[in-house]
């Protein structure tokens, strides 16, 4: 197969760290590819289940909202003015990227966009070559923002044919809606005052349960979902103070207004618990380290299976293959820990373009030298 010429940057990831990184690669003049991955691909990534961002300073609907609002009524457009105010617009990581898309096509040419997925890294010698199913691309460094993927909760529900259907999809019509939620960090506050339930069965989910409870004012529920809570005395005992409830009894279908709008849980015996939200943590199904893997990249974590390894990279971004950069939820240090949000997905998507960008003009001024 034909390799096309190389790019200083190829970007692997169609989320929230693969659009800083592209962003900030078209911004400093380098001719970069970016595989956005396709459909299917994009689906798997957190980043499409957070659907809201309002934690994050600058990002809150009512910075645009207000200078619309002065437009319209200056013009005297009072109606759509009115309209407009009543409206409730969601920042979110998927309007963020389809952003970032719409930018690079509009303003920079140099980067190159392809909606396919990499199923192929290889080292050659100073350069790498990514593949898709269709074409091969080489370039000098590789930024890698593949993600994780949550592991989902496994309900029994009666399917539309009749037969019990065991299966996450149930639970998928109301993340789309924000009311399933999977960051405490970015979506927690939207529960405040409000009825929740932490979905999970082990330390972290308790720790969770009486986050919510501290900070919200929570009437809160912990559901195992058929499993054994595993937590601490200390932490039972808390529970129990907060009069945090504890239902181990499988989930059978949901409380809800069709498909709409969520109000709880129904069990097997018939049991409800009526809440407005439900904070899903049951730890990771997969770090998508596949990549990284094959050109033999370190892994951290060798407790854990390796499709569950975070990548192990320095405090640029990098991995321990030298110009390989993996950023976002798929990485991990030693030295400190990352909180896995979206303002430091973009902080180590622009660090390893700018350390590239950095190389790769230290090469040109260096080569003007050479011949001069």
């Amino acid at each position: 197969m034909v390799i096309p010429e190389k790019y200083n940057t190829i970007i692997v990831g169609g989320g929230i760290g693969g659009s800083a990184a592209a962003l900030r690669a078209a911004q400093n003049g380098q001719k970069a590819l970016w595989l956005l991955g396709n459909k299917q691909t994009r689906t798997r990534s957190r980043s499409q289940w957070v659907m809201n961002l309002d934690n994050i300073i600058g990002y809150h609907e009512d910075i645009i909202k207000s200078q619309v609002l002065k437009t319209l009524k200056r013009g005297k457009y009072l109606d759509a003015a009115e309209l407009v105010a009543g409206e409730h617009y969601h920042i979110n990581n998927r309007t963020i990227i389809q952003n970032t898309v719409e930018r690079i096509q509009k303003d920079y040419p140099l980067v190159v966009l392809v909606e396919e997925e990499a199923v192929k890294l290889v080292k050659d010698g100073e350069r790498f070559v990514v593949g898709t199913l269709t074409q091969s691309f080489s370039g000098t460094a590789v930024v890698l923002a593949t993600g994780v993927m949550d592991e989902q909760p496994q309900i029994r529900k009666m399917g539309k044919t009749g037969g019990i259907e065991q299966s996450p999809k149930w639970i998928y019509p109301f993340a789309n809606r924000e009311q399933i939620l999977y960051c405490i960090r970015c979506e927690g506050h939207l529960t405040k005052d409000e009825a929740v339930a932490v979905i999970g069965f082990n330390e972290v989910v308790a720790e969770l349960a009486m986050m919510l409870y501290e900070r919200y004012g929570n009437k809160v529920y912990i559901l195992t979902n058929g499993a054994e809570l595993q937590v601490s005395q200390n932490r039972q005992k808390i529970l129990d103070h907060y009069d945090i409830k504890i239902v181990t009894e499988p989930i059978a279908d949901f409380l809800s207004e069709g498909v709409k709008q969520l109000h709880g849980f129904i069990y097997e015996d018939h049991a409800t618990v009526e809440v407005k939200f439900a904070l899903v943590s049951l730890g990771l199904y997969r770090v998508y380290n596949g990549l990284a893997r094959r050109v033999g990249a370190r892994l951290m974590d060798e407790e854990l299976p390796k499709e569950k390894r975070p990548v192990w990279i320095n405090h640029k971004g990098e991995t321990s293959i030298p110009n390989l950069f993996v950023v976002g939820d798929a990485a991990k240090r030693e030295d400190e820990p990352m909180m896995k949000q979206v303002y430091t997905a973009q902080e180590y998507a622009v660090r390893a373009v700018d350390v590239i960008d950095t190389r790769r003009r230290k090469r040109m001024r260096e080569k003007v030298l050479a011949d001069s």
